[in-house]
């Protein structure tokens, strides 16, 4: 196996599951609508009904990424007649909080990164708007001890699947492409970034069951422990960081 001097990760459904987070962040904020009748698990489907139609806005670049939570919780008042007197502002506010200070970890991302932690340099480039957020998460799930470089669109407003953002990396790295490995869940945003900047990849499938291969993947996994075994890297002991 090539032994690369560099293993880049995306962050969200690739270290962090972003699905999972947003439930994690969602019962902080229950306890707010106390007048709905409903109990968490049904009140978080309501939730991720409303939050689904408000992120459909962002992707459409309709509302901004500020804008997300305020959207969803102002939906959620629509959808759920029995919130009372709820405020949708300070739910969001104290949804964003818990989102940055809550997020759940992809199964073995600490193990994984503690791994190559040492052996290889480590760092993530992501795509977020808002840089100060995606670092506390990254600190607060406990894996950012584990990363040597955090590369975040929103410092340099390059966004993935733009080669520039990897070019980006590796100027700061000192390195060549062909020293990397970048690992993803994305095909549109991080196999062909990465492929594009001369990187090999790793699709990491866990969120995409059943989902084939393209051209542009070197590698496909379904959970981050694989990769040790391809890379013929030594595994740390399970450390069970909670996210």
């Amino acid at each position: 196996m090539y032994r690369y001097d560099a293993v880049l990760f995306d962050v969200d459904d690739t270290l962090l599951d972003f699905r999972a987070s947003e439930a994690a962040a969602c019962g902080a904020v229950f306890d707010l609508y106390p007048d709905t009748g409903l109990l968490p698990d049904a009140f978080l489907a309501a939730f991720q009904n409303a939050n689904d139609l408000t992120w459909e806005l962002y992707m459409q670049k309709r509302i901004t990424r500020a804008e997300v939570a305020d959207q969803t919780f102002e939906a959620l008042a629509r959808l759920l007649p029995m919130s009372g007197h709820a405020d949708s502002h300070a739910a969001a506010l104290a949804f964003d909080m818990a989102f940055a200070e809550r997020s759940v970890t992809e199964p073995d991302a600490s193990r994984v990164l503690a791994s190559l932690h040492g052996w290889c340099v480590t760092g993530v480039i992501s795509n977020h708007e808002y840089p100060t957020v995606q670092r506390r998460r990254l600190v607060a799930s406990g894996l950012a001890g584990f990363l040597d470089i955090v590369v975040i669109s929103g410092d340099i407003d390059i966004e993935k699947p733009d080669p520039r953002i990897f070019n980006h990396t590796l100027q700061l790295l000192g390195m060549a492409a062909e020293q990397c490995l970048f690992v993803g869940d994305s095909i549109i945003s991080d196999a062909a970034g990465a492929r594009e900047a001369g990187m090999d990849f790793c699709w990491y499938r866990r969120h995409h069951a059943g989902a084939h291969a393209q051209a542009t993947t070197a590698y496909v996994i379904d959970s981050l422990s694989e990769l040790l075994a391809l890379l013929d890297a030594p595994s740390a002991p399970d450390l069970r960081v909670a996210g």
